[in-house]
């Protein structure tokens, strides 16, 4: 699987709102950030669990506007959309890919 097909797989189960499949694409010391100050938002498979379990019940639904692959990293420009309010925020992923697993994941909200 290329590291494009990771992230790819990721998105499919967030959009479908499929928790299981959605946790099979992260590394188990998944860690994520908030860029540039690289604060920790989340780390660890267990918090990303519970976390986007809440995050589901709101039927979320990303848009890829554009991707680009550098090295180990695939970076998406998204839309994110709330299915239940419609409220959309535009930001950008930057997933680093090991093992063909995210472990390291950047977000940038514009």
């Amino acid at each position: 699987m290329t590291i494009e097909q990771v992230v790819q797989q990721q998105i499919e189960y967030y959009n479908k709102q499929d928790i299981e499949g959605f946790a099979s694409t992260y590394a188990e010391n998944i860690t994520v950030y908030t860029f540039p100050d690289n604060t920790i938002t989340l780390s660890g498979k267990q918090e990303l669990i519970e976390r986007y379990t809440e995050t589901f019940k709101k039927k979320n639904f990303a848009d890829i506007k554009n991707r680009s692959i550098v090295g180990n990293k695939v970076i998406d420009w998204e839309i994110a959309t709330s299915g239940l309010t419609g409220e959309s925020t535009s930001l950008m992923a930057i997933y680093e890919i090991e093992n063909n697993l995210i472990s390291k994941v950047w977000f940038i909200r514009e």
